[in-house]
């Protein structure tokens, strides 16, 4: 004996379609990239359960300037080169090795794709009263696989200020 009228069964992995509750709720095997609440649910468990990465990895942080005058966002650089992280991922971090002055706040842009399109935007400040400079957490949307990431910076006062930075992502 069946308990589930016809037409109603699980809707396939991935599936769009709103028409039913059991389209909402979604199938066993939806993924993050499915919109039912159970690949809401996956895309929440891989994004606290996968391993965390750093890029550059076993390597010196990319270099970025800033550009003349106050808050103006220096050349745009790759931090992520094209087709070198091969899944989804988000940043959650980005580490700031080093600077070149102290005692100023610095604003750091992320972009993404062959568009630039901003991903996400932060300050930090370096102080010597601080002990330095603190990495900053940062939130993406996910950003999908073989995209590049590249960046610019400001400084709230000078040209030619420099930042080392890396980032800190998991994928999905």
């Amino acid at each position: 004996m069946s308990f589930i009228e016809p037409g109603h069964g699980p809707p396939a992995a991935d599936s769009a379609a709103n028409a039913t509750m059991n389209d909402v709720i979604g199938n066993k095997s939806d993924t993050h990239s499915g919109t039912s609440l159970k690949a809401m649910a996956h895309t929440i468990d891989e994004h606290f359960h996968q391993e965390q990465k750093v890029y550059p990895t076993l390597a010196d942080g990319v270099t970025l300037t800033t550009a003349a005058g106050d808050w103006a966002l220096g050349t745009v650089v790759e931090i992520v080169p094209i087709n070198m992280i091969t899944s989804d991922f988000d940043i959650h971090e980005v580490v700031i090795e080093d600077v070149n002055t102290t005692d100023k706040t610095y604003e750091l842009v992320l972009y993404s794709g062959p568009g630039d399109t901003e991903i996400g935007r932060i300050r930090f400040a370096a102080s010597t009263n601080k002990g330095g400079v603190p990495n900053a957490t940062m939130q993406t949307p996910i950003i999908d696989a073989n995209l590049r990431i590249r960046a610019a910076l400001a400084i709230q006062d000078g040209t030619g200020k420099t930042a080392v930075v890396s980032i800190r992502y998991h994928t999905y």
